[in-house]
């Protein structure tokens, strides 16, 4: 008589009370609603009281969202407690700090690389190093700091040679160097050729020739100003290549005879890699933007100051607005030290940077940042690490992140290799660890490179248009520079 039999609902009847009892799923629910609430509330108090940031959002958002968790904390701590979920919340917070403790001081190799690439990438950006130093222990942050100045403290001292005799742009010195296989034009083929066929080849070496042909055949207008004004531009972050290939079996992208200019996509461990090939080192030069020290310009804009046909990133900047915010910078305040056609700009970096600097023999040469200028410098920036010096690779430490790249150097004929890589998501790309840099580098027999500034600020521009996408889509353009260096055009 009385009984009540309801079943079937989220609550059901207690023995002992009477009252309605929650059901273990609502309770576990509850418990997860706790456990990220406190977590978000967490990580808003470490956005307002750090100056290390994890995301972009203004002190009046921080607040509304400091309330709103702050709230949500108070409201879910009381159903916890009334539904009686606090031994499943509890078991549930150990289970969570079981795997925290895993991610964070396992020294299981997978475990220990996604956690590395995650506090890396974190602290190689301007805008979001929050993301490792909330959330990771300030000495598992720091160990990674400690092996990046051990790797910076073994390039100290490791510099170029003064061992180049011959001006770059002088080709005939090139007979004289060992001759390289991979890259000959078998005897037969070349004397099958014309002579502006061959001269043609043997300017670009790289190209395999059946490939090259199959496509001047299927696209005979490539063909019409003859083979020194052949102008083929697939090279656009839409386009689909060429269909031509090197000989190292890289996708070609576009080549200019005129300007003496390959462009190649390369892969750089999964991530998309673009290579462009200036021969000329006379053409290049590194242009400052005309708006300095006010506010940068886009590379595009200041490779269009200095009759620019291929350009990228040049010197890093200081990522700061007027308001002291950072990742708001708008590219006026140059970091570190550099030098534009003999005009000088900013201040030396210190301990552990390098300096590229190009001389007036048309030779890139590496040098310590704080050390004296090289004589016969016209031009020259600063940044770290150097990838390779006399032809040998470096050691680059921890920079083992996939991230958006920039590098520049130059191979033993002189050639500039300028190399981009696309990451953060951007078409699909992750990016690459620094040393796959070098891996592609090397394989053009690159003698002398230095890692430019990365992740936003990497890009690459040929023709009027970006070949590379920045990791920030709503800035196809990329981010504003002091200054980019440019290959002129004809």
């Amino acid at each position: 008589m009385g009984t009540n039999n309801t079943k079937g609902g989220l609550f059901t009847p207690s023995a002992r009370s009477g009252r309605r009892q929650t059901s273990a799923g609502l309770q576990i629910l509850f418990s997860l609603l706790l456990l990220a609430d406190l977590f978000l509330l967490y990580t808003i108090i470490m956005q307002m009281t750090h100056l290390q940031k994890a995301f972009e959002a203004s002190d009046t958002v921080n607040l509304l969202l400091l309330a709103f968790f702050a709230v949500g904390a108070v409201a879910l701590i009381y159903a916890v407690l009334r539904s009686g979920a606090w031994k499943r919340f509890l078991c549930i917070l150990l289970i969570f700090a079981v795997l925290y403790l895993t991610a964070v001081f396992s020294e299981i190799p997978k475990i220990k690389e996604l956690r590395e690439m995650w506090i890396g990438t974190a602290m190689q950006t301007m805008r979001h190093q929050g993301l490792a130093t909330y959330y990771f222990p300030a000495s598992i942050v720091n160990a990674r700091t400690q092996l990046e100045n051990e790797a910076r403290q073994e390039q100290i001292g490791q510099n170029t040679q003064d061992t180049f005799a011959y001006t770059a742009s002088d080709q005939a010195w090139m007979a004289e160097m060992e001759t390289d296989t991979r890259w000959m034009q078998p005897e037969e083929k070349l004397a099958e050729m014309s002579p502006e066929q061959q001269s043609f080849y043997l300017k670009f070496y790289e190209l395999d020739t059946a490939s090259a042909e199959d496509y001047f055949r299927a696209h005979p207008d490539a063909l019409s100003g003859g083979y020194a004004h052949v102008r083929i531009n697939e090279a656009g972050v839409d386009d689909g290549g060429t269909g031509i290939r090197t000989k190292l079996g890289e996708k070609v992208l576009a080549i200019d005879a005129e300007n003496e200019i390959l462009i190649l996509e390369v892969d750089c461990d999964g991530a998309r890699g673009v290579l462009a090939i200036g021969k000329q080192p006379a053409r290049l030069r590194l242009i400052p933007s005309p708006n300095l020290p006010y506010h940068g310009d886009t590379v595009g804009t200041i490779a269009k100051q200095g009759n620019g046909i291929l350009a990228m990133t040049g010197s890093s900047f200081i990522d700061v607005n007027a308001a002291g915010e950072s990742g708001k910078g708008n590219g006026g305040m140059i970091a570190g030290w550099a030098m534009c056609s003999g005009k000088t700009y900013g201040e030396h970096f210190g301990w552990g940077y390098k300096r590229l600097e190009l001389h007036d023999n048309d030779w890139f040469y590496i040098a310590d940042a704080p050390g004296a200028v090289g004589k016969g410098t016209t031009d020259a920036m600063e940044f770290q690490p150097a990838l390779v010096i006399n032809g040998k690779r470096q050691n680059v430490g921890i920079w083992v992140d996939k991230n958006p790249r920039a590098c520049i150097g130059q191979n033993e004929r002189g050639e500039i290799l300028m190399l981009g890589v696309e990451g953060r998501g951007a078409g699909g790309s992750w990016g690459c660890p620094v040393s796959v840099c070098t891996d592609v580098l090397l394989a053009h027999d690159c003698i002398t490179a230095l890692n430019c500034d990365g992740g936003t600020t990497a890009i690459l521009w040929y023709n009027g248009e970006p070949i590379l996408r920045c990791s920030n889509s709503a800035i196809p353009q990329g981010r504003r520079l002091p200054n980019a260096w440019v290959y002129a055009g004809e």
